[in-house]
């Protein structure tokens, strides 16, 4: 069987466009990982308006300065999770003093035993290397900890070298391979890397595609999953 899949930094739905977007790109996903979800009324009823899509959301914080409403990283899936995980990081993004979240949960898989770890990652962005590795060293915890296919995908911020060299080379050891997006070079970049990446292990990807939009400074990426 084939999942299909929908990963988006939507920018906490800040630009036009996204309500027309988001169902566009993402009404035949089984699987939709966002990055910067945020639950202000019209978000949430746009998430809501998803039929059979089951969602969890790992809240990075809180805003205060717009009426409390919450944001973080969102799974959406049309199978109900079997494990929901949330952690917090310990580094704190400067001036504004805020964590992030990951949000990771198991799914079963027809005719298996194992199960599918999926991780929706939004990385810590202004902070030092440090800080990104140890970020990174709790999804790497999980992984670790997991006997069965992956897939890790998301906002990295790797807007450094060291950021990529980082997360490619803990990736691959693990026996990860990254989405090769046959137009990638459509993804947002920081400092000249891409910042939007998605790794996979114990899958087979199909027809990996960015599209383009408007309602978000970062581009959706698309493709179907199988396991191996």
């Amino acid at each position: 069987q084939s999942m299909k899949v929908l990963v988006w930094n939507i920018k906490k739905g800040q630009e036009k466009g996204l309500e027309i977007d988001l169902p566009r790109l993402g009404r035949d996903r089984d699987l939709i990982l966002l990055s910067e979800g945020y639950l202000k009324p019209e978000l949430v009823d746009l998430f809501e308006s998803f039929q059979g899509i089951g969602w969890d959301m790992g809240i990075s914080f809180i805003y205060k300065k717009d009426h409390n409403y919450k944001t973080g990283t969102m799974i959406g899936s049309k199978v109900k999770p079997e494990k929901v995980m949330i952690t917090h990081t310990v580094d704190l993004e400067p001036f504004i003093h805020t964590p992030k979240a990951l949000t990771m949960a198991k799914y079963p898989i027809q005719g298996s035993d194992k199960k599918i770890l999926v991780i929706s990652v939004h990385a810590t962005n202004v902070t030092h290397q440090g800080a990104f590795v140890r970020h990174m060293d709790q999804a790497f915890f999980e992984i670790d900890r997991h006997d069965g296919p992956v897939l890790f995908a998301g906002d990295f911020n790797t807007r450094t070298k060291a950021r990529t060299n980082h997360i490619f080379q803990e990736s691959l050891k693990r026996g990860f391979q990254s989405v090769d997006f046959i137009n990638g070079h459509k993804r947002m970049k920081g400092m000249g890397h891409f910042l939007d990446w998605a790794f996979i292990k114990g899958l087979k990807v199909k027809n990996p595609i960015v599209y383009s939009s408007k309602a978000s400074d970062h581009q959706p990426m698309q493709f179907e999953l199988s396991v191996e």
